[in-house]
């Protein structure tokens, strides 16, 4: 376990492996700490869901504003996230968010005033971190919390 007061950890989680791995860990944190766990799952969307929504109309009429659900992609993403944490009795906020994976965790981080942020390792291309892809890397440099990556 980490040392030091850790009150609140955030989570990246997503459906794969390592994302698995670095639940389990932030779990086995937050019990050992006493901390409040915040999951986060972040979909790539082209377009802000919270944004404006009257493109395309043909007239000046107001925006319809579509009900913002979680996206079918993810429910159960969340579903197992939500099952693997309320096995563990651990106390967690479940939250889902579109756009930049890094962007969307630093946000969290600095919104729930989070101490620690566990990752799971996304192993990247040369280019795909030549382009700035590598959101554990983003996210130590921008949160301005501890990091763990899990492998």
């Amino acid at each position: 376990m980490l040392l030091g007061m850790t009150t609140r950890i955030v989570v990246g989680y997503d459906h794969k492996e390592p994302a698995k791995h670095a639940l389990e860990r932030a779990i086995a944190e937050a019990k050992a700490s006493g901390a409040e766990l915040v999951v986060v799952s972040v979909v790539e969307m082209p377009l802000d869901p919270e944004g404006p929504q009257n493109f395309g109309t043909l007239d000046d009429s107001p925006a319809r504003m579509i009900p913002l659900v979680v996206p079918p992609d993810l429910e159960p993403v969340l579903a197992h996230a939500r099952e693997r944490v309320a096995a563990e009795g651990v106390k967690a906020d479940f939250l889902w968010a579109a756009g930049d994976p890094g962007q969307v965790i630093i946000e969290v981080v600095r919104d729930r005033n989070a101490s620690l942020v566990v990752l799971g390792s996304h192993h990247h291309s040369f280019l795909a971190q030549l382009v700035g892809a590598d959101v554990a890397a983003e996210v130590k440099r921008e949160a301005g919390a501890d990091v763990l990556v899990v492998d």
